[in-house]
């Protein structure tokens, strides 16, 4: 394997960060505040990494930003009748929600 396509993974992943999680430039002069920043980018990255699990399969390579632009950004209310909740959505996203709502309910993560 080559040294480039070794590190093709881990660029992309280090791209996806200072990208899509604004660890590209840090906010101020103080270390320990620049240092706290960047471990809530990271921690961001990681837990998008985790709920990338649990996404249909479509997102599966997708980054961060189309996942937001697709995804996070669809128009939904949540209803509580009785003992059930409902989420209303336009017809076009219903299926998509649903499925990521099961998956949701489905997920174990693995345990270590």
């Amino acid at each position: 394997v080559a040294l480039n396509q070794r590190g093709e993974d881990s660029e992309n992943r280090i791209k996806e960060l200072k990208n899509d999680f604004c660890a590209r430039q840090m906010p101020c002069a103080d270390f320990n505040a620049n240092a706290l920043y960047f471990d809530i980018c990271s921690l961001s990255y990681n837990l998008f990494a985790l709920m990338r699990q649990i996404l249909p399969l479509e997102f599966a390579n997708k980054r961060a930003k189309y996942v937001r632009n697709r995804l996070y950004a669809i128009a939904a209310k949540v209803l509580q009748h009785g003992r059930q909740v409902i989420v209303k959505c336009q017809a076009q996203y219903y299926d998509l929600l649903t499925q990521v709502l099961n998956n949701i309910k489905a997920f174990k993560p693995l345990l270590s």
